[in-house]
């Protein structure tokens, strides 16, 4: 299949049309593509549809939620199918061929910044800004291996434009952009197993925040920070970030807010406070449904990623039918792509199945969430895979639970040659 005519690069980086394509809103893509220049004429012949249909869609008159359909527009429109929740299109491989390394191309903030070598601009620290939210909206369906490249190369803009002189209000925002890009590093390295770098990047975007004065984001820092600890099995300092970040959250937009105490509900139910665990749900429900911003950059919790969150702290509390039933409504809502995300929750749902007195379900679930992430296993699914095998003990003789050590083993393996 030949490679359709791509789409402008400052379309497919806006984050408005990002979070259009992640909620595969689909008149909202056409509306976006309309404002870059693309007519409706346009974007019939390279979808496919009718010119009347394309209108209906655009105006919100007709909703597209046939996958062949949003297929047949991520290949006329040249979006790569990560962004529309869909596997990578053909044409994404055929038009990079195999051993073709490219040249390093500027992005649009590093070339504005260059023009303005005294001090920042704030055209180039907005670029700069849209760029980061990018990665970090897009980040639960890259592999974290793809990811880092691009925040290295940020981590070091940010670098060399505050090791030159700034005005106060530029170097304020650098400061800022430096603690998310090294949140994300610090993730990303908790993802591929390095410790001492995860905690290295967090440490430096503490420090960053506490000088950026934004304690909205110093919460999101602390947050990303404690679904490391979390995930790592250490339970208390968990429920400590997020306790500091709730209370630094109240300038936060209410999806934010939400974020944090939808992620302190569940570490206050691993710690078995089922009481506050529930309080801290409840909160994050309503500051969900109070939110009207738009879902993207480091606002991205949706009603299916709290589903799964709710599920957890359900599990924790060891009401598992409650658990199995949102954890199972956020898989269907999870989108395709994020296998990182939908294979954790399986474990989550084996784990369920478990306490239900299922143990050939949770077996079979378990294998099903390592196929489901493929080659891109991440610290998350180790550490998750372990506690279930660790869970299994009583059971450890029986052939299933001997298959599903052996698979596990591997998974650790295939983590440490990544």
């Amino acid at each position: 299949m030949s490679a359709p005519e791509p789409l402008p690069a400052h379309l497919l980086a806006d984050p408005t049309f990002v979070a259009a394509c992640a909620n595969r809103q689909i008149g909202a893509v056409f509306q976006a593509a309309k404002r870059a220049g693309i007519s409706v004429t346009q974007i019939a012949r390279r979808t496919g549809l009718s010119t009347s249909r394309v209108t209906e869609i655009t105006s919100g008159g007709r909703v597209v939620s046939s996958m062949d359909v949003i297929e047949r527009i991520a290949d006329g429109l040249h979006i790569p199918g990560r962004m529309l929740g869909l596997a990578d299109r053909p044409w994404e491989a055929a038009a990079i061929p195999t051993g073709y390394q490219p040249a390093a191309v500027p992005e649009t903030w590093e070339v504005l910044d260059m023009l303005s070598r005294s001090t920042a601009s704030s055209a180039a620290l907005s670029h700069l800004e849209a760029a980061v939210a990018g990665v970090a909206y897009r980040y639960p369906s890259t592999p974290p291996v793809e990811s880092v490249p691009t925040l290295h190369r940020q981590l070091t803009g940010v670098h060399e434009m505050l090791a030159r002189p700034q005005s106060l209000a530029a170097r304020r925002r650098g400061v800022r952009i430096l603690a998310v890009v090294s949140g994300l590093l610090g993730l990303a390295n908790h993802d591929l197993g390095d410790r001492s770098k995860s905690d290295a990047h967090f440490h430096l975007g503490t420090v960053a925040a506490g000088e950026g004065e934004a304690d909205d984001l110093t919460a999101w820092l602390l947050t990303m920070q404690s679904i490391v600890e979390y995930t790592a099995g250490r339970r208390a300092p968990a429920a400590a970030l997020l306790q500091q970040a709730a209370a630094l959250a109240e300038t936060a937009s209410p999806r934010r807010r939400a974020w944090v105490a939808a992620n302190l509900a569940r570490g206050l139910a691993a710690r078995g406070d089922r009481e506050a665990a529930l309080v801290a749900l409840d909160q994050a429900s309503h500051l969900l449904d109070t939110a009207d911003e738009p879902i993207g950059g480091l606002d991205f919790l949706t009603a299916g990623r709290l589903d799964g969150l709710a599920g957890e702290t359900y599990a924790h509390l060891g009401e598992h039918d409650a658990a199995a039933d949102l954890l199972e409504t956020a898989m269907v809502r999870r989108a395709e792509a994020d296998v990182k995300g939908r294979s954790v929750l399986t474990i989550d749902l084996a784990e369920c199945r478990l306490g239900q007195g299922d143990l050939d379900a949770a077996c079979a679930l378990a294998h099903s969430a390592f196929d489901l992430a493929g080659v891109s296993i991440v610290q998350p699914l180790v550490l998750r895979a372990r506690q279930l095998q660790q869970t299994l003990t009583p059971w450890s003789g029986t052939r299933p639970v001997r298959e599903l050590t052996a698979r596990v083993r591997e998974l650790g393996y295939q983590l440490a040659r990544a």
